[in-house]
């Protein structure tokens, strides 16, 4: 017969689990469960908002945004402007400050981001107020709000364009070639070279051709010379923005050391050429490294040190031997 104390701890066992079970928290969700859009006037194009008025003018701004999910979010929204995908497309995601590629007046500047809490099949209405700068706008601006869960800010976001009407500046392009850097998508390395358009303005139907090999001693030697060649094409670019051309190393980790990018950039009857040295630093390419799954190591840059040594040896100890037969 179980005793009063084994029911006591029975039931109280059972009371914790369905405390827990019942209890509702904040767990890691598919940003794609959530629903947003923009309250726009009729006017106006449905998927974004187009701001017009006066320096010092301010405006009001409504998002809808539903949860669709199962799960309780923390939701944020923030502020922020344009980039390009490397798919180029236009997108908004990532942070973008005042300075950046050239960029005057961001739209971090001209609002405040905001934490709201979902609940499942919740939606919500979100109000900015949006103060346009004292300065007027010159070239094309584009800003945004980035909609991600703030516990889980890399598992995916939802972007709102906000498009300013802007005095527009000349029909000059400015692309510069702005370094090379590891990165790791999907558990695979990449190594990628960043342009960037320095002008407020966006750039259509742009192509590139971009070449990178490694330019280390022995590659200067013929050996492990290969060249890595991508021919891309961007739809739109947003100004000031970076444009990343990746590299998809596959399984062939990241390697240090000094790299060669040359490539050129064309858009209607301008071209760019860019060619530049740069470095990877070791500790990057570690980081890259060690994230990345299923990497198959090419030994022949040590093998190649290794046999150097021997020679470097070999050639020391036929120099004693000579030089104490004399």
């Amino acid at each position: 017969m179980i005793s009063q104390k084994g029911i006591f701890i029975l039931t109280a066992f059972i009371a914790v689990i369905m405390a827990l079970l019942l209890n509702t928290k904040v767990v890691k969700a598919d940003i794609h469960s959530v629903s947003v859009t923009p309250l726009v006037e009729n006017t106006q194009e449905p998927d974004r908002f187009e701001i017009s008025g006066e320096p010092g003018s301010e405006h009001t701004l409504k998002l809808s945004i539903t949860n669709f999910g199962i799960e309780t979010l923390d939701i944020k929204i923030q502020p922020t402007n344009a980039t390009t995908s490397p798919n180029g497309d236009i997108d908004i995601g990532e942070s973008v400050v005042a300075g950046d590629y050239g960029l005057r007046t961001s739209f971090a500047e001209m609002t405040q981001p905001q934490m709201i809490r979902l609940k499942k099949n919740q939606t919500r209405n979100v109000t900015f107020k949006v103060k346009l700068p004292d300065q007027q706008l010159n070239g094309t601006v584009i800003g945004g709000f980035s909609i991600f869960d703030e516990k889980h800010p890399n598992a995916g976001h939802s972007g709102v364009g906000v498009y300013f009407g802007a005095q527009e500046t000349s029909n000059k392009h400015s692309i510069k070639l702005q370094g090379i850097t590891p990165e790791v998508h999907n558990s695979q390395p990449f190594l990628s070279v960043n342009l960037a358009n320095y002008e407020a303005k966006t750039l259509e139907n742009t192509t590139f051709q971009v070449k990178i090999k490694k330019n280390n001693w022995y590659n200067k030697l013929g050996i492990n010379n290969n060249v890595d060649v991508q021919d891309v094409h961007f739809a739109k670019i947003a100004p000031n923005s970076k444009i990343p051309i990746e590299f998809n190393q596959k399984q062939t980790p990241i390697q240090s050391g000094n790299y060669l990018v040359e490539g050129v950039a064309k858009n209607g009857k301008q071209t760019w050429n860019f060619k530049q040295n740069y470095h990877v630093d070791g500790l990057a390419a570690q980081l890259v490294n060690k994230q990345s799954k299923n990497l198959i190591y090419d030994k022949t840059g040590f093998y190649v040190t290794i046999i150097g040594i021997l020679t470097g040896v070999i050639i020391l100890v036929f120099w004693g031997i000579a030089y104490q037969r004399r």
